[in-house]
């Protein structure tokens, strides 16, 4: 059973970080002889990180936890923690949020630490993203998720963190191998969408292409949509759309979609819209939401058959139903555009989607006002 090594009470001296830290040389420290500093140099340093220097406010967190020249107050550390990570300091972020998991110096709030270490772990921080894997490990301020601990400790180690390595290897020993190749596919998500980690092509590509090795279709999948958009790597038509198709063969709603994708654009086929819908209509009815998003637009313009304002209506309202912005105001243009009869004939299915048609096209209207 893996451990959550974070302490509730570690006494650092000196703070080590990640080469691509925040802290200009990786590391922040308190030099020399904790009861030869000088009053003075305190001082200097409180002056400091009353001006806004986040290294200075960081230095004096260390100094309050350790009570080095200080008298040791959690809460006072726990605040320049604070400020420190509010102006992105990613070591800051790490510990602020290594504190709210175990109440030191301030509250306890598992969420809250995870934001934090998730905010650490986005700039690259090793020590955020082995954190962040044991969060996922114990269920601390999130719900327990064994695949995505792994993908965790995995980036972790890859960033140097040594504990993770150690972490990975024994949490890869308890998963199934269809669990690792779903840990290798998130990863390769992360870095696709942004969010969790910065936007990287071609680090998901790698991933895309480490979970493909193994066997794994939707990595397969994921790897061909990749080539086949150029995204992360040069284009390879050839390859992204075999890949597609082998998995198009058994229904899988995100190759149908590439298979969409492919056909639309003429991209090593001659290009069919008529196919193109096809194969969107077919991913759509599995709930894919790019599928749902392309055809939608077709229907809406008639692209590779008759127009189908009415069908793109509803297309757009599921979209909307996710949050998306942009279906909202593509159901507000098309508002403008369906005749009384679409209207009518709308009503049944909309209230078959729940949702409530004079509702949706007050909001519609003040949208296409704007």
């Amino acid at each position: 059973m893996l451990v959550s090594i974070i302490s509730l009470a570690v006494t650092l001296l000196c703070l080590k970080g990640p080469a691509n830290s925040l802290t200009p040389d990786g590391d922040v420290c308190l030099q020399g002889d904790p009861s030869q500093m000088p009053t003075q140099d305190f001082a200097q340093l409180h002056t400091e990180a009353e001006s806004g220097d986040a290294i200075a406010q960081l230095k004096l967190a260390l100094a309050y936890e350790s009570g080095v020249g200080v008298s040791q107050d959690d809460r006072l550390a726990a605040l320049w923690y604070r400020k420190a990570a509010e102006q992105g300091n990613s070591d800051a972020q790490d510990t602020l949020g290594s504190k709210y998991l175990v109440g030191q110096g301030l509250e306890q709030d598992k969420k809250e630490a995870v934001n934090w270490f998730r905010k650490s772990a986005r700039q690259g921080n090793a020590n955020a993203m082995y954190h962040l894997g044991v969060a996922y490990y114990n269920g601390d301020g999130v719900a327990v998720d064994d695949g995505l601990s792994y993908a965790w400790f995995i980036l972790a180690s890859e960033a140097g963190n040594q504990s993770a390595q150690e972490a990975a290897k024994r949490a890869e020993a308890e998963l199934k191998p269809m669990r690792v190749d779903r840990a290798f596919e998130r990863i390769a998500e992360m870095y696709e969408k942004g969010g969790s980690l910065p936007e990287n092509q071609a680090e998901a590509i790698r991933w895309w292409t480490r979970a493909a090795a193994r066997g794994d279709q939707d990595a397969q999948v994921g790897l061909g949509l990749a080539l086949v958009k150029g995204l992360g790597t040069s284009a390879d038509l050839a390859k992204g759309r075999h890949l597609c198709n082998q998995a198009a063969k058994v229904n899988d709603h995100r190759a149908e979609y590439c298979m969409g994708y492919i056909y639309q654009r003429g991209l090593g086929v001659t290009q069919d819209a008529k196919k193109a819908r096809s194969w969107y209509g077919q991913a759509a009815s599995k709930g894919e939401l790019q599928a749902i998003r392309s055809l939608a637009l077709m229907e809406a313009t008639g692209d590779g058959g008759k127009i189908d304002r009415a069908g793109a209506f509803l297309l757009y309202a599921k979209l909307a139903e996710t949050g998306d912005q942009g279906a909202l105001h593509s159901l507000a243009k098309l508002r403008s555009e369906i005749t009384p009869k679409e209207w009518e004939l709308l009503q049944n299915p909309l209230l078959q989607l729940r949702i409530d048609p004079s509702k949706l096209d007050l909001v519609l209207r003040q949208i296409d006002a704007k």
